[in-house]
């Protein structure tokens, strides 16, 4: 049998550059979990798991305490899903009845359980197991997510979190056991929920920043992990701000007509082909094969795409045929524009053929830009506060798994990103996962976290006067 370390910890092969789920926790460029210079492995004894706890997903990594190898990773969906997509509806419905609270947290104790049992199991011949009845012993686990799912985890009605000024109901890393949350494979293990830095911004967050404050000793640094719920961080001159941008579900592909997520069959990029006047579009599909439908870097580069061709105008408006050709579109291009026969119908754009369509229509550009200026007005408010212009940054990290894919042009292009110098831009991967799995492998970097939690200022976008004027001035796309 081939060594641990010789073979790819998402789909267990010898050889392999890059599966889907390996992906998921990196980059579709990296072959192992990358730490930042400088991090130093604490060398313990026995196995150890991160996880990072997202409200659609859920990621868990395994790993050798004595000398950090990877030996695991497993990714899951997060079952809490009949409760809400959103973590709004989930403090909604975790506030409302204690019973309900239970629910979602013996939902997920469960899964992040099943998910622990998976990867011992995959390496039970391999190592001494140390536990009950010859099972593979876990000694302990690092816990890192939005602030609403590790209170919900903890069992603690999010109340705070449900009102203004919207505070995390927990304060500091929180070290307790397994079976006192109600894990049954991990009942021995010791559990280090890590601390939020304030309302939403939560302790994935401080994991991104971590990496970054690893990575970075000096400079004008921005991190921003793009979500449904987008954390901000700002680092300048020994000021520190972070806040939490509700960038809805489009970047995931949800509120889209024929949205789905980064998986076999989505459309995850979009180019011209061939030359003017007989350009036409191309779609690349993850896994090759059917398109079913679009996930998000895909919608944010088909957007850019028809802005720059004059399909859409600067206010998100998709033309007719004839608005189109008059700009001077491409026949072929043209042609894609769908009128709709019934008056009913809204006006939409081939992406496909018409055997298996894929269409973008006209409110998906909408849902889009409510994302896009969401998530810009939060760092424009960052930067305000530090009294500074985006080209001045150094850095600008772009985290987790969807940061990774997003053309930075096609970002640049909509407004998502300033246009800036694209050197600065570093795709860097999930970094809540490896900042997880870096507060499990060294007590150092733990207690520097904590610390780094009470440092960083907390930014609550709703109480900045100038956030409802910046959100309308970048609903539309720059010229």
């Amino acid at each position: 049998m081939a060594g641990l370390n010789s073979r790819c910890p998402g789909c267990k092969r010898v050889s392999c550059n890059g599966c889907g789920i390996f992906q998921k926790l990196n980059t579709n460029k990296q072959v192992k979990i990358r730490f930042p210079e400088g991090f130093r492995i604490e060398r313990g004894t026995g196995l150890g798991i991160s996880f990072d706890v997202g409200t659609t997903t859920v990621a868990g990594m395994l790993w050798d305490l004595e000398d950090g190898r990877l030996l695991g990773v497993e990714t899951g969906a997060n079952p809490q899903a009949a409760f809400g997509a959103d973590v709004i509806s989930r403090i909604q419905a975790a506030v409302e009845k204690d019973d309900t609270l239970k629910r979602m947290q013996a939902l997920l104790v469960k899964k992040l359980d099943e998910m622990a049992m998976q990867m011992a199991e995959q390496i039970y011949d391999q190592v001494q197991t140390g536990g009950r009845d010859g099972k593979v012993f876990i000694r302990k686990v690092s816990i890192v997510g939005n602030t609403a799912m590790c209170e919900i985890l903890m069992g603690i009605r999010p109340v705070e979190l449900a009102r203004a000024p919207f505070a995390p109901d927990y304060k500091g890393t929180v070290r307790t056991e397994g079976q006192k949350l109600g894990f049954q494979f991990l009942q021995d293990a010791v559990f280090l929920i890590m601390p939020p830095i304030g309302g939403y911004v939560g302790a994935d967050a401080l994991a991104v920043y971590s990496y970054v404050n690893h990575a970075e000793h000096s400079g004008r640094i921005m991190a921003v992990d793009i979500g449904t719920n987008g954390e901000i961080i700002l680092e300048c001159e020994n000021k520190k701000y972070a806040c939490s941008a509700a960038a809805g579900p489009a970047l995931e592909g949800g509120a889209i007509s024929q949205g789905m997520r980064a998986a076999p069959g989505a459309i995850d990029r979009v180019s011209l082909n061939g030359s003017f006047p007989m350009q036409d579009i191309v779609c690349r599909v993850i896994g090759g094969g059917q398109a079913m439908g679009i996930c998000g870097s895909g919608l944010i580069n088909v957007v850019a795409l028809l802005y720059r061709s004059g399909v859409i105008d600067g206010t998100g408006y998709m033309k007719s045929r004839q608005e189109a050709k008059r700009a001077g579109v491409c026949e072929k291009i043209c042609r894609r524009i769908d009128e709709g026969k019934e008056k009913s119908q809204k006006r939409r754009f081939l992406l496909t053929d018409e055997r298996a369509p894929v269409y973008l229509e006209a409110e998906d550009v909408r849902q889009l830009q409510l994302s896009v200026s969401a998530l810009r007005a939060g760092m424009e408010i960052l930067l305000n506060k530090a009294d500074m212009k985006a080209d001045q940054l150094d850095r600008i990290y772009l985290a987790g798994a969807f940061g990774c894919y997003i053309e930075i042009e096609s970002g640049i292009a909509i407004g998502l990103f300033p246009d800036i110098a694209r050197e600065k831009f570093l795709q860097a991967g999930n970094l809540a996962g490896t900042g997880a799995a870096m507060a499990l492998l060294s007590e150092k970097t733990l207690e520097n976290m904590e610390r780094q939690s009470e440092e960083i200022e907390h930014v609550e976008l709703a109480k900045e006067s100038r956030f409802q004027e910046l959100f309308f001035k970048h609903m539309s796309f720059p010229d």
